[in-house]
């Protein structure tokens, strides 16, 4: 077993605190994403794993063993840095080998496994080519060769695909795949784009400010975010946070914005009886916006209202549609693209809200308020 386990990692440059009593763990053959903006504490989480920094406080137990005080070549891991780490005095074959030969593994062992990995990464034609003269996608495959020639306990991946241009990256990152569920065994994943994140996870972990936000699969992410850093981060476009009143009214609770009173549904009156504050932060997912023309269609009644739509966003399938509420409050819906005509900028159109999926924050905490 090969499970990872970080415990209470905490990083300071000086008087930075860049890792915050992070804890999470990575199961045998999981693939565990950590995303989140730049400066948010990732790749400094993946250096003190892999034994490039020491941590100031915390614990690293790889396959039941503490190796925090272990050195990189201790460690028996393979890593792909996102400027790839390849020697430029070496050719293809050199640097697949590069870290077997360091190891002082037997030759014929060596060659094995090197032509294994060129086999399976398309590499085997290149094998003699100098480093120089690959374009940027072969020598990322170069990269990822090496790590798929050694038997590591961990797999470590620093934003590898972020120097490629967007046509190369879709096939990197099914042979990123493709080399973890070869070796299956835990691999951790940086990235600061959602899109690569939620295309490859099978869980992720969100850090913002050296301060782990939540972990979990991308649906559970995207649904139920833990605060209100999670709502405003995840998605595209991300979840509408409008403040609004809590009022209590005929059994059930209802959130008033600038007049406009939406309903909650029954679920929530348990836990709501238990919140003292009047003002709250209502989060509708911009999925669970509904236009006029759905409103038939939906399998929960939804509360229905006017708006003006201020802006249009064509994309691929869908469009991203900014409607104005009131003076003071505007957001965004998701609509898929149909065969009928859509409203133009300044039209009012009827829009229905799926009351079922709305999330509710508390807007001191910023924490999610959760229904019992």
């Amino acid at each position: 077993m090969s499970e990872l386990e970080v415990q209470g990692l905490v990083k300071r440059y000086g008087t930075n605190l860049v890792v915050d009593n992070v804890s999470f763990h990575v199961d045998e053959g999981e693939f565990f994403v950590l995303l989140g903006p730049s400066g948010g504490g990732k790749t400094t989480i993946l250096r003190i794993i892999s034994g490039l920094e020491p941590a100031d406080a915390g614990r690293i137990i790889l396959g039941g063993q503490d190796i925090t005080r272990m050195t990189p070549r201790q460690r028996n891991l393979g890593m792909v840095f996102q400027d790839y780490g390849l020697y430029p005095s070496m050719n293809v074959f050199g640097n697949v080998a590069y870290g077997l030969e360091a190891r002082n593994m037997p030759r014929p062992e060596i060659e094995k496994r090197v032509k294994a990995a060129a086999d399976m990464l398309h590499l085997t034609p290149l094998l003699q080519r100098n480093i120089n003269d690959l374009s940027g996608g072969e020598q990322q495959r170069v990269a990822l060769a090496r790590i798929l020639a050694k038997d590591a306990d961990l797999f470590l991946f620093d934003e590898p695909l972020s120097n490629l241009d967007p046509k190369l990256r879709y096939q990197a990152r099914r042979d990123i795949v493709t080399v973890h569920r070869t070796k299956k065994r835990p691999s951790i994943y940086v990235t600061h784009d959602q899109t690569e994140a939620f295309a490859i996870a099978d869980r992720i972990a969100v850090m913002a400010g050296g301060h782990l936000q939540q972990v979990g699969i991308p649906d559970e992410l995207i649904q139920s975010p833990a605060n209100l850093f999670m709502a405003r981060f995840i998605g595209t476009p991300p979840m509408n946070i409008l403040p609004g009143q809590l009022i209590h009214k005929d059994l059930a609770y209802v959130v008033n914005i600038d007049g406009r009173e939406i309903p909650l549904p029954p679920k929530w009156n348990r836990t709501l009886e238990q919140h003292k504050q009047s003002h709250i932060a209502l989060g509708i997912p911009p999925s669970a916006i509904l236009p006029q023309w759905f409103l038939n269609s939906t399998e929960n009644e939804p509360y229905v209202m006017s708006a003006e739509i201020l802006d249009v966003e064509p994309l691929i399938g869908e469009i991203i549609v900014t409607l104005k509420l009131s003076d003071n409050a505007t957001f965004r819906a998701l609509f898929q693209e149909g065969d009928e005509a859509f409203p133009e900028v300044g039209d009012n159109i009827k829009i229905g809200i799926d009351t079922q999926t709305l999330n509710l924050f508390d807007p001191e905490s910023e924490l999610a308020i959760k229904a019992e």
